[in-house]
């Protein structure tokens, strides 16, 4: 067990960026400054529950404000100690973890206990919650049934030894379980929370109690949320932010003027300006173990046709797209799993597994029409008849563009033309619900595994958007999830390129994102995965 958490702490250290200027005793040296952070976001939150937020802005407000059982660290790592358990340990058979909770309040002064995690993880699974991450309790034995309505609360593997013993018991062992804690489905609510307050939990500060280094104090919705530091949060000694502001502003060029004139203090760096901050001390670039993807509805005439997608797949230059539009440090992608993924024999996955189709941009585009003819005549059908298409995509300039990109793309090369629905998270999650036909969504990683995000398209995902089942691939995620070392490795392999075979998503890059903070943000860590932003070692030194 401790080899295993020293290779997941130099994992995570590949994908960690930290502002320089945090000292390794956790002292700061800022005494005097205004410790208040302001920064953008682009939107409001789609839903602070732990239990089932999906976006990364919410979940980055909620790691700022809740803490489950491991937290990183200033340096970016993940260790034991790290968060509400002081230490854990683990049985010989790798299936039973005992985590030891250190004394630590809610942000109303009652105490968190080991009761609270049984209480959280339970409600997690429980079917009425619907929480699209419920799968990744499944490890835990009784979750996965319970979850599918075939057993019950009580058979779930979680149970309070005493107030600050919590046990948890597994199936199987499974490599990357304590990487996963970190995720907010993992962490504890105040038993009977969620009883109390109904449909109001989480709408409002009032609405939430908190575990983590700050707590909400205002929100004013699609302008403005403030949060202040947690006096009850356990190491609040640790914790130099007295204050962050969040202010939801959309528009790029906005955001540059309010970074100019002082009035925030980071951003991230859209490509049109990349040339104007590359060379700026505060400027960073973070590879995210991030893929956006093109996916199709399956349900819909054409696109049940396998050949039609891998046309839509294959009519889109990534290398114009990635080098002409996005310009910011993203690289092509051929295959699902972003190559700063962990794999064996000292390879990353994506080494491993190679690229697995090609594109306009490699000599693909006469394939792409070939292929989209090919399925025209299987189904009966003209270009003419093709027609009422919609690509559902986020809001904000880049994704404008990218569905312009898109769409010039299947007219020059396929000849069809393709509307654009601009539309914010939750507005997007209707429309998968309905009768969409394309989708550009972006998946990044919860923990170092390709697991996180092979699991994505297994016919009882809640991500699977366009209902693909395939019982090859079910059977491969399943048995990843019970093996381990070259046998895991080989079944995930050949589940991505069943995955891509069936043409069932296409990817179109891998990520990095750049970003720029005034030379007074210090000790401020970015992570490639998981809590993209860690506020609680931030700190103004002016």
């Amino acid at each position: 067990m401790k080899r295993r958490i020293v290779l997941l702490l130099a994992c995570v250290m590949l994908v960690a960026a930290v502002v320089s200027g945090c000292g390794g005793d956790g002292s700061t040296g800022n005494a005097g400054s205004d410790q208040t952070l302001t920064l953008t976001e682009t939107a409001e939150p789609a839903d602070l529950n732990p239990l089932t937020a999906q976006d990364v802005w919410s979940n980055e407000l909620i790691g700022a404000t809740m803490e489950g059982l491991v937290r990183t660290k200033e340096n970016g790592v993940i260790e034991q100690g790290s968060g509400l358990a002081e230490s854990w340990t683990v049985s010989d058979d790798g299936l039973v973890y005992t985590f030891k909770l250190r004394d630590a309040k809610w942000s109303d002064g009652s105490a968190i206990t080991a009761n609270d995690f049984v209480y959280a993880w339970k409600r997690a699974v429980d079917p009425e919650t619907a929480s699209p991450y419920a799968y990744l309790h499944y490890p835990i034995v009784g979750a996965e049934e319970f979850n599918t309505g075939e057993g019950t609360a009580d058979d779930v593997g979680v149970k309070a030894v005493d107030e600050k013993t919590f046990e948890v018991t597994l199936k199987t062992p499974t490599e990357y379980f304590t990487d996963m804690l970190m995720l907010s489905v993992f962490y504890p609510l105040k038993e009977g929370i969620l009883e109390e307050m109904g449909d109001t939990y989480a709408s409002e500060p009032d609405k939430m109690i908190y575990s983590g280094p700050f707590k909400i104090v205002s929100w004013a919705h699609d302008q403005e949320i403030v949060v202040e530091k947690n006096p009850d949060y356990w190491d609040a000694d640790a914790v130099k932010l007295d204050k962050i502001v969040f202010k939801i502003t959309k528009e790029t060029n906005t955001i540059v003027n309010m970074y100019e004139n002082g009035d925030i203090d980071m951003m991230e760096v859209m490509p049109e300006f990349l040339d104007n901050y590359k060379d700026d001390a505060g400027f960073q670039t973070v590879t995210e173990l991030v893929t956006e993807y093109l996916h199709f509805n399956l349900q819909n005439e054409f696109f049940a046709n396998v050949n039609i997608r891998k046309a839509f797949g294959m009519a889109i230059n990534r290398e114009e797209y990635v080098n002409d539009l996005l310009k910011n440090g993203c690289t092509p992608a051929y295959g699902f799993i972003p190559p700063a993924m962990n794999g064996v024999g000292g390879k990353s996955f994506r080494e491993n597994n190679g690229d697995l189709f090609t594109d306009a941009g490699k000599d693909g585009g006469e394939e792409a029409k070939a292929l989209f003819e090919q399925g025209l005549q299987e189904l009966g059908k003209t270009r003419e008849d093709m027609t009422g298409l919609s690509l559902v995509i986020g809001e904000g300039d880049i994704n404008l563009k990218t569905a312009q990109v898109f769409q010039e793309a299947w007219k020059n090369v396929l000849g069809v033309d393709v509307e654009v629905k601009s539309l914010k998270f939750a507005l997007r999650m209707t429309e998968y619900e309905a009768d969409f036909t394309l989708g550009k969504e972006g998946w990044g990683a919860d923990f170092n595994d390709p697991q996180s995000f092979l699991d994505l398209f297994t016919s009882n995902s809640e991500y699977n958007y366009g209902k693909w089942s395939n019982e090859e691939y079910d059977a491969l995620l399943k048995k990843a999830s019970s093996t381990t070392g070259d046998e895991r490795a080989q079944a995930l392999q050949d589940a991505e390129k069943i995955l891509i075979q069936d043409a069932v998503m296409y990817p179109t890059f891998f990520q990095s994102r750049n970003f720029v903070h005034k030379d007074y943000v210090k000790g401020h860590v970015r992570n490639g995965f998981g809590l993209y932003s860690e506020y609680k070692w931030t700190y103004i030194e002016k």
